[in-house]
């Protein structure tokens, strides 16, 4: 129940009342009665008089009428019970009231005197009654407040004088000391003022109870602490930016107190001396850290600082470290000093001239070691370019003798994919070749007739694979009005096209990656500004790392256990050849949206030849089925340059309701892969209410897809199928056919002869390899020559390892360079596993030289297979290891 407010005069109100009961209405015990037995015996022969008078007057007034008799009899009554109440008067009220009064005049005295004491103290004073309003405040506590004078604050509680959010914290704290009547000492409050300056304040509370022990209140006091904590802060400002400035510099720095112990030590200095972290190395003297021979002469040069109060500067000092580095320090020691001028330590800084040490040492020789060390390069560059060039001479002429053979859409598209790879990869190797020049400025860029339209199909084809596993939409978007040819470097913009898309790839995990060629601005007919641009939905880079990208091995982990792998030096050698070309490589970027680079390139055009494509006339409204928006507006674009017009729907839901709806369409564009209702589903439903003549239907989707809708698209009678990136001209001539030939032409199978089976058993084959290619390549050797092997594949040493404890594989190809883990810390840690049976481990690596080798044997595997390798390898390889 909410008690009434209560006032400070209330307060000495109900004192006096409290006094009164205790001095007149309490019960006495017989040995403090005020009466003694006379004048108790006189009170009693008194009343009996009165009540006897009473009487007779009662009985004259019946039987008599002698009214003055009557009338004396009254006057005696008055008097005798005057000098009764007269008597009670001088014995007991009048000491009562002059006591009464003096008590008055005291609690009066107390009450100023406390007030006085109040108001005079230089801490905040107040008062407040149980609802947490103020009856009490002292001139420090109402200038605290913001006010003038008391009257403005009685009978107010916080939230009539502060803002809520410190009104509510003022208020949690009352509510606590009146439920729990426990006081609150010395709490650290802080408050703005009305000049909305920051102020801190040492408060105390105590609750305030009346005799009855019930909690009528509580007093606060309260200390203005602001300028010691200013006085805190500043220092341990001071204190952050001196230990942070010794922390950050790379010299040793470290101060050491009269016992040679150190007390601080910079992180340069725990290195120095062989610990993880300042906590291991505090308090130890030098003997503890370095051996004897070194500690006695760093101790002597403590005790001469501490002793002679004398400094030591610029000493080369040489020391053996805990790995048995030798080191040179150039080492200084200052004493320290207190107030009083006494020594108290010594700080001590070193800079490490080890470099320079070994460096005057090592001067006489350099010259020549530079000229060997250049030779030796050119010799592995020279030897690297023989050893990769031949096999790729293979790859490239055995793809393009295929490339003219007779094959289907699919075998075209993988065998263009690896054609086109393989020239990838060597003009990355004559990029390297070519990296000395690129550093020393004289690589030379050409200026040729290139098709801008047949770079960006043959890119797209490169890396459509590599999004498809990772299940992103890649958008190819050459904008409509960009000319067919440019005079270019065409290798540097492809190389640089294909390094910005793998990146975007790889740093992608949902999403899309978007290849878009537009016109920024046209000078001439034949001279235009044109825009190249990688868009992604992948991580993001921060503001911070924006410009780092862009430098020269600037990933934040170079080690064989990476993420994200790469050498990164991608970025850079694009950049740098995008300045040769007179373009700048820029990139804008939003962590956790995606980033864009982009280039753009002043270049010479030419139009091509304009490509007709007969029946096209034949079409005007075509419906594209897709759930990317991004990949809609693009086949939009691309129908709209010969005047088709497009209706879209997300999905085959909205499709199947477009058509419902008596909209006439010549054919539909069906995208595979979309939620709600997939491309397939969308199909077989519109094959049940119209023909393939009445409604043709075209299926787009990836080259991975082909094993899994070639059986449906026959069944559907699905006329024709686009592979993803969608190309203008596949497009258009895919439209022709349509109108040529309703009837989806037989997909052949592949009749390449197959060798005789090596066995029939059902092996586990486990494939380690964070390459897409690479995993596919073995896994289609291994089920070729095994066809009942179950393959498990996993892409870092990580999964290897789980992949192992789960499946027990009878034999293991292990990748070593990998993310997350290594492959020879994955074979480490399957060895560590393994019960009876001995797995074999085959090692794969592209560093096939004799140590590499060592080492996978040394690491626990088996054997080794170097990279690139061919079918007859695996196949020895399983023969030797488990065909046994």
């Amino acid at each position: 129940m909410k008690k009434a407010t209560i006032s400070y005069n209330d307060l000495i109100q109900e004192n006096v009342k409290q006094a009164f009961a205790n001095s007149f209405l309490k019960v006495k015990e017989h040995s403090n009665f005020y009466f003694t037995k006379l004048e108790l015996t006189a009170v009693i022969f008194l009343l009996i008089n009165i009540i006897g008078s009473n009487i007779m007057m009662i009985t004259l007034i019946r039987y008599t009428s002698d009214y003055f008799l009557l009338s004396e009899l009254i006057l005696s009554s008055f008097i005798i019970a005057f000098l009764v109440f007269g008597f009670f008067y001088l014995k007991q009220f009048k000491p009562w009231i002059t006591g009464l009064k003096k008590q008055h005049e005291a609690l009066k005295y107390e009450r100023n005197l406390l007030r006085a004491l109040i108001d005079n103290l230089p801490d905040s004073v107040y008062i407040k009654d149980s609802n947490s309003r103020i009856i009490v405040a002292n001139e420090a506590q109402i200038k605290n407040m913001g006010f003038e004078k008391e009257a403005d604050v009685i009978n107010k509680d916080d939230y009539e004088m502060y803002a809520k959010e410190i009104a509510d914290q003022y208020r949690q704290s009352d509510l606590k000391i009146f439920k729990t009547g426990i006081p609150e000492l010395n709490k650290e409050l802080s408050y703005v003022d009305e000049n909305n300056q920051n102020h801190w304040v040492l408060t105390s509370k105590m609750p305030i109870k009346n005799d009855n022990g019930d909690i009528i209140g509580l007093a606060g006091i309260g200390k203005d602490i602001t300028a010691l904590k200013n006085a805190q802060e500043s220092m341990q400002k001071d204190r952050n930016l001196l230990r942070t400035i010794i922390d950050n510099l790379p010299d040793i720095i470290y101060v050491k107190d009269l016992e040679c112990k150190k007390i601080i030590a910079n992180p340069a200095d725990v290195r120095t001396c062989g610990f993880k972290n300042e906590e291991e190395l505090l308090h130890k003297s030098d003997y503890d850290t370095f051996p004897k021979d070194i500690a006695d002469a760093f101790y002597a040069d403590d005790l001469f600082v501490l002793q002679s109060g004398l400094s030591i500067l610029n000493r080369e000092e040489f020391f053996i470290d805990t790995d048995q580095n030798k080191q040179w320090l150039l080492s200084s020691k200052i004493p320290v000093r207190n107030e009083q001028g006494a020594i108290i330590g010594l700080v001590g800084i070193g800079r490490d001239i080890t470099k320079r040490k070994n460096l005057e040492i090592e001067l006489t020789g350099a010259k020549e070691k530079v000229e060997a060390g250049s030779m030796a390069k050119s010799e592995f560059l020279a030897n690297m370019s023989h050893e990769i060039r031949t096999p790729l001479n293979s790859v490239i002429g055995f793809s393009d003798l295929l490339m003219k053979s007779q094959m289907s859409d699919t075998q075209q598209q993988y065998i263009s994919a690896v054609y086109h790879s393989a020239n990838s990869l060597l003009d990355i190797i004559n990029e390297i070749l070519d990296f000395s020049k690129i550093e020393a400025g004289k690589l030379e860029i050409e200026n040729i007739k290139t098709d801008i339209f047949e770079i960006g199909y043959n890119i797209s084809d490169v890396i459509s694979f590599q999004a498809y596993k990772k299940n992103l939409e890649l958008l190819l978007n050459i904008a409509v009005d960009i000319p067919r040819f440019v005079w270019t470097d065409g290798i540097r913009l492809r190389q640089v096209l294909i390094n910005l898309l793998g990146n975007a790839i790889k740093f992608t995990k949902q999403g899309e990656v978007e290849l878009k060629v537009e016109t920024i601005q046209v000078f001439s007919a034949s001279k235009r500004k044109i825009r190249f641009s990688v868009r992604d939905t992948g991580i993001g880079i921060s503001k911070d790392n924006l410009n780092k990208v862009f430098e020269a091995f600037s990933q934040e982990d170079a080690s064989v256990t990476r993420k994200y792998g790469g050498s990164g030096l991608g970025l850079t050698i694009s950049k740098r050849l995008i300045n040769l070309m007179g373009g700048e490589l820029l990139v804008e970027s939003t962590p956790d949206i995606g980033s864009t680079f982009y280039f753009d390139l002043i270049l010479e055009t030419q139009e091509g030849e304009a490509v007709e494509w007969n029946y096209l006339h034949n079409f005007s409204n075509i419906l594209i089925v897709d759930d990317n928006t991004n990949n809609r507006q693009i086949l939009k674009g691309m129908l709209a340059l010969k005047g088709i017009q497009c209706d879209e729907a997300e999905n085959g839901v909205i499709a199947l309701k477009k058509l419902e709806s008596d909209h006439k369409y010549d054919v539909v564009l069906m995208d595979y892969h979309m939620p709600v209702m997939d491309g397939l589903t969308a199909i077989e439903q519109i094959r049940k209410k119209y023909t393939s003549k009445k409604l043709p239907v075209m299926l787009l989707h990836s080259s991975a897809d082909d094993s899994a809708i070639n059986e449906a698209c026959r069944k559907f009678d699905v006329q024709q199928r686009l592979v993803k990136p969608i190309k203008i001209q596949h497009l258009f001539e895919s439209l022709s056919k349509l109108e040529y030939d309703y009837k989806l032409s037989e997909i052949k199978e592949n009749n390449i002869t197959k060798k005789e089976k090596l066995s029939i058993d059902h092996f586990k084959v486990l494939v380690a390899d964070d390459n897409d290619f690479n995993i596919m390549l073995i896994s289609t050797i291994i089920q070729d020559i095994l066809p009942n092997a179950q393959v498990i594949e996993a892409s870092n040493g990580e999964q290897a390892v789980d992949c192992y404890k789960q499946n027990l594989p009878d034999i293991v190809f292990m990748d070593i360079q990998m993310p997350e883990m290594n492959g020879y810390d994955a074979t480490k840690s399957i060895r560590n596993i393994e019960k009876l049976k001995r797995v074999p481990i085959i090692a794969l690596t592209a560093a096939a030289v004799k140590d590499e080798r060592d080492r996978c044997i040394g690491a626990g595997m088996n054997d080794y297979v170097s990279k690139p390798f061919v079918r007859d390898t695996i196949i020895e390889t399983i023969n030797k290891w488990l065909l046994v």
